[in-house]
């Protein structure tokens, strides 16, 4: 039994080299840094920053629908890219995006990035769904309704 588990998705371009767009252990979710690259032809399509910010988050979304998630499982990022005079602009596309609270992130300017992109980002995400229904199952039994328990909170 492999303590890993590749993450694919039909709708993110497949990986180019010896890597994984994502790794699944457990319920740690660790995402590649995607590119802005379109699924069908795998190329960049757009030279505009924005636009290129915006598809790399569709493309990180992919894989996390691939394995169940969405982006408020993101606890990290790391964005890279190649004109920090773009840093405001990747705040805004991020703020819309994410919602409060906001992964952790780290900014980091780079010469360059694989296939003339102009920003690259990789996330980590926990799978927090089980914990969620046993906090769940746990409020509502402890709310004293469910199971005669009472709650001194």
């Amino acid at each position: 039994m492999a303590l890993q588990e590749e993450i694919k998705s039909k709708k993110c371009y497949p990986p180019f080299g010896p890597l994984s767009l994502g790794i699944k252990a457990g319920d740690f979710i660790c995402l590649s840094a995607t590119l802005p690259l379109d699924c069908k032809t795998g190329k960049v399509e757009s030279d505009d920053f924005r636009t290129q910010a915006e598809m790399c988050l569709r493309n990180l979304d992919a894989l996390l629908k691939a394995s169940g998630l969405t982006s408020a499982y993101v606890l990290k990022t790391t964005v890279y890219i190649t004109d920090m005079n773009n840093y405001d602009i990747l705040n805004e596309v991020y703020a819309e995006h994410f919602e409060k609270p906001y992964p952790a992130r780290a900014v980091i300017g780079v010469q360059s990035l694989p296939k003339n992109a102009q920003i690259s980002i990789e996330a980590y995400a926990v799978d927090t769904r089980a914990l969620e229904v046993i906090i769940a199952s746990e409020e509502s039994c402890c709310s004293g309704k469910s199971c005669g328990v009472q709650n001194d909170q």
